[in-house]
């Protein structure tokens, strides 16, 4: 199973989703217009998809979830996080946050997957 997309609309669906996973979770700040980070989210789930493939499928799927920036209902998420700049990522485990980055850094983005494969794993 690949990992999915989803888009936040508003702090009621974060709390219902990713602070009860029970699994790893990945969360983007983006915005509309912001191109690097809609670049980001596309990289992110392929590189996902195909690191969990080589790894025999021996991961659960990471669902990667969407905040506009920008969008009204998403207020009350992203004065929660603060996030600095666009895109910023979060990885959490089992609704704790356990490592996060900012912009668009194909290091710190290949870093933050194994860490949320190896987390994945140990579930």
């Amino acid at each position: 199973m690949d990992s999915k997309i989803i888009p936040l609309q508003n702090i009621d669906e974060f709390k219902a989703s990713i602070l009860v996973e029970e699994r790893v979770a990945i969360l983007i700040f983006t915005a509309e217009w912001c191109q690097p980070s809609l670049n980001l989210v596309t990289q992110m789930k392929k590189e996902l998809d195909q690191q969990r493939k080589r790894l025999s499928q021996q991961t659960g799927a990471i669902n990667i979830f969407v905040v506009d920036h920008e969008k009204e209902g998403c207020y009350q998420i992203v004065k929660q996080f603060a996030p600095t700049t666009l895109p910023y990522v979060y990885l959490f485990e089992k609704g704790k946050y356990i490592a996060q980055f900012g912009g668009l850094d194909v290091f710190a983005m290949n870093k933050l997957i194994k860490k949320a494969l190896e987390s994945s794993r140990a579930l």
